[in-house]
């Protein structure tokens, strides 16, 4: 029962909690053997350790975690069907990202920032939007990051992400204590490009979609220490340019800048709250937070 749970020493709790998932990997993996590929959907497939175990086990040939994989998912699966079957289409659609959300103009943001009377400064060009992001990164300045259509789930992948710098020491106390209002030892997902992923971690493919977890390599233990779960475990986030080119952009310019092409990466809301949409839902948040900056699409706001 919950009472019991509630009642139980906090290391009854994890043991009881490294039960339940050992149990769970073995189960899922006993279901879908013969197989020669996987795909998951239902809320389970949220489970990133259990994702991470299909992946290692060296069993099948692909291992596909829906990214949306709740109740939402299924209306991709609705939108698929009627697709194939009443609309007779043959063609198979391939997915390049997960941002099937709104977007929202600079005309758009500018309104609102106007409206509520802000002082903001404008990035006309991409260079102009990744310098202006990187250098409040390399400063150790924690920024909001809105472009784009919002993600379809509830991963931040890149189009409504609160950044920070790995070489920040404080990053992971300055995230959880003024932004996201947890526990100090909650981590955050690194996001790396994918053709540079190799160098610091080992991962699988579903982390194109922060469906998985990786393992950092050992000379890196301690430069990804906000990120570093048990074991050496992080959830990493592979970025490609065609699921979303501008967030590779500024991944590669943190990298010229500081040598290291890893931001920490985690969903734009604040706790207890939906993930942010639109303008107003970000300058709310921005000032309702510890955040140091925020760029939105072509505009950055400062405190």
């Amino acid at each position: 029962s919950h009472i019991g749970l509630q009642n139980m020493a906090a290391g009854d709790r994890i043991h009881f909690a490294a039960s339940i998932q050992k149990t769970l990997e073995e189960y899922v993996l006993g279901l879908a053997a013969g197989a020669d590929n996987v795909c998951l959907a239902g809320g389970v497939a949220w489970n990133a350790l259990l994702v991470a175990a299909l992946e290692n086990s060296g069993r099948f040939k692909g291992v596909f975690a829906q990214p949306a994989a709740g109740n939402s998912g299924t209306a991709l699966g609705a939108a698929l069907h009627v697709w194939h079957h009443t609309a007779g289409q043959t063609t198979r659609l391939d997915a390049h990202g997960y941002a099937l959300g709104p977007e929202y103009s600079a005309g758009d943001i500018k309104r609102v920032f106007e409206n509520c009377k802000l002082r903001f400064r404008l990035l006309p060009t991409v260079p102009e939007i990744t310098g202006a992001a990187v250098a409040q990164l390399s400063n150790n300045r924690i920024l909001a990051w809105m472009q784009g259509r919002m993600e379809f789930g509830p991963r931040a992948l890149g189009n409504r992400s609160i950044l920070a710098s790995p070489h920040d020491p404080y990053s992971t106390e300055n995230l959880n204590t003024f932004i996201k209002h947890r526990e100090t030892t909650r981590k955050f997902a690194a996001s790396v490009p994918v053709e540079l992923a190799g160098e610091y971690f080992e991962t699988g493919d579903n982390a194109r979609h922060l469906a998985t977890v990786g393992r950092v390599r050992p000379q890196y233990r301690d430069q990804f220490r906000g990120a570093i779960l048990a074991n050496d475990l992080v959830r990493v986030h592979t970025v490609t340019k065609e699921d979303n080119a501008l967030y590779w952009q500024l991944l590669h310019a943190f990298g010229e800048k500081t040598g290291l092409p890893v931001l920490y990466n985690t969903s734009f809301n604040l706790f207890g709250e939906q993930m942010v949409c639109g303008p107003r839902d970000a300058v709310r948040s921005f000032y309702s937070s510890g955040i140091d900056a925020l760029v939105a699409g072509n505009f950055l706001l400062e405190k």
